[in-house]
């Protein structure tokens, strides 16, 4: 797929920037047209509803997260929880004093949430506050804790880390960004040594977690076109390190894999991602944004294609054992083959978008709906 957008894919997004006042687009989609029926079902699996909870309207930047024992999830409305994966039953749940704009991030003792006042929230895994500190702007991804760090990119596209235990500021990166960027659920990744950062203008960058200093950069789109609509190529979702290799995936650019230690290229495929991507020790498998599905080995090469889910808006995947899961915008989770792309089962949530990537916790495969609940599927 070219990086360049034109007619019809035009117009979806130049719709999109009408929220570019607070501080960017919505949702790269937002075709009016009527939503075609997703392809029937071909290869029948067995799936079902485990459990589901009402937590409150979320959306953007709102993602449950597995860590330790436990699901973390929150709502816009402040609500915090920490959830038994195998039952869904809350171990606690707790109203804070705040609107969110972001969260969970988890190390499984600690969950970090952001308010929409600019703030950092952290609550020990008793759900007891144990300290709040401005981030400086709004917080623009889903906080990512690991290794005594809390680190997040603001709107002014700042990247910051906190400590853990404090609250203290350790250190920020700033490089400036486009005039036009996406507003979509994405996280920083962390190994033991860096953080990788997808950043607005298809720039994927590696930070060292002691410092916040630049290791590398490396091109995941780039960004071009006769107008700054055209020229928006944003990382998306959540890059994810496997092994010795860090892979992206961007808006009108690229998907690939990169050298985690220098930044080299070592494979990247032309992909228009709205969402973001998984990938296993096998497969890398994303969306792109007319809908279809594509699955690529870990060395960049094509195993199939699914296009039986078009104009849907689909949300990042999960890959699972022998499915992929993956949300769209009718609430509707679709289970394919991972090993052709056929679509196996599809079940019903409470009918609101899907913007997040399902969750993988004991087996189940957990969504989050822009309407309010948390939905386990177990999916055979």
């Amino acid at each position: 797929m070219s990086a360049r957008t034109t007619g019809p894919a035009l117009r979806r997004v130049v719709v999109a920037t009408l929220a570019i006042a607070l501080g960017g687009c919505a949702w790269p989609w937002s075709s009016r047209t009527k939503i075609p029926e997703p392809a029937p079902i071909t290869a029948p699996a067995s799936a079902s509803l485990a459990w589901s909870v009402a937590l409150g309207p979320a959306g953007v930047n709102f993602q449950p997260v597995l860590a330790g024992d436990s699901l973390w999830a929150a709502a816009r409305d402040g609500t915090v929880a920490r959830i038994d994966p195998a039952s869904g039953a809350a171990r606690w749940r707790v109203k804070l004093d705040r609107r969110l704009i972001a969260g969970a991030g988890s190390d499984g003792e600690t969950v970090v949430v952001a308010g929409v006042d600019g703030s950092l929230v952290a609550l020990d895994g008793a759900g007891n506050r144990r300290w709040a500190s401005p981030a400086g702007a709004e917080v623009v991804t889903v906080p990512s804790v690991a290794l005594g760090l809390v680190i997040v990119r603001t709107s002014d596209n700042r990247v910051s880390a906190f400590e853990l235990d404090s609250g203290k500021r350790r250190w920020t990166f700033h490089r400036q960004g486009p005039p036009l960027v996406l507003r979509q659920t994405s996280a920083i990744a962390i190994d033991a040594s860096s953080a990788y950062v997808g950043l607005p203008g298809g720039r994927l960058v590696a930070l060292t977690l002691d410092s916040g200093a630049l290791r590398w950069e490396a091109a995941v789109a780039i960004p071009r076109g006769a107008n700054e609509i055209e020229r928006i190529a944003d990382v998306v979702g959540m890059p994810l390190v496997g092994g010795r290799e860090v892979c992206a995936a961007s808006f009108q650019g690229r998907i690939g894999c990169f050298e985690a230690a220098t930044g080299r290229t070592l494979w990247v495929r032309e992909l228009s991602s709205p969402s973001g991507f998984d990938m296993d020790a096998d497969l890398v498998v994303s969306p792109d944004d007319g809908g279809d599905v594509h699955a690529y080995s870990r060395r960049g090469a094509s195993v199939w294609r699914q296009d039986g889910l078009r104009r849907r808006e689909l949300a990042a995947p999960l890959l699972m054992a022998r499915f992929v899961a993956i949300g769209d915008n009718t609430g509707l989770v679709h289970a394919l083959q991972r090993d052709d792309g056929r679509i196996a089962a599809r079940l019903a949530t409470d009918g609101s978008r899907i913007v997040s990537a399902p969750v993988a916790a004991g087996g189940l495969a957990v969504v989050q709906t822009s309407g309010g609940g948390l939905y386990a599927f177990r999916i055979d």
